[in-house]
């Protein structure tokens, strides 16, 4: 069977441009998201090894009341640790809530979700 070549002329043609990059889905962005967050959170940077793109430590400089940390290192001289866990269990979650409106519309995040989408093509 001999297919005809299409001629309509659309950029996003898979027929006429069959190279065309993968198109992330919302749940790619959000999956991206989600990695990008987790890995800045455990490691202080995107990506985790190599020269940082986005560090954690940085931004925390301009976005936070640097009287936090200092807060924080007065608290960690308490006996009184299970305040301490609570402490540090609110500021983080109070940080991944502002790194997630902050990186969710980022280049980050849309090369991730790109990388995601390409990987269910294959």
């Amino acid at each position: 069977m001999n297919v005809e070549p299409c001629m309509c002329g659309a950029t996003d043609c898979p027929r006429c441009y069959p190279n065309q990059p993968a198109k992330p889905t919302a749940r790619h962005y959000e999956v991206a998201l989600e990695c990008v967050v987790e890995t800045v959170m455990d490691y202080g940077q995107w990506p985790h090894k190599g020269k940082a793109q986005f560090d954690l430590y940085e931004w925390l400089l301009d976005e936070r009341d640097p009287s936090y940390a200092h807060e924080l290192y007065v608290a960690s001289m308490s006996s009184n640790t299970i305040a301490f866990e609570d402490r540090i269990e609110r500021e983080r979650t109070t940080v991944i809530v502002m790194l997630k409106k902050h990186l969710k519309n980022s280049d980050i995040v849309a090369d991730l979700a790109v990388e995601y989408a390409e990987d269910d093509l294959e």
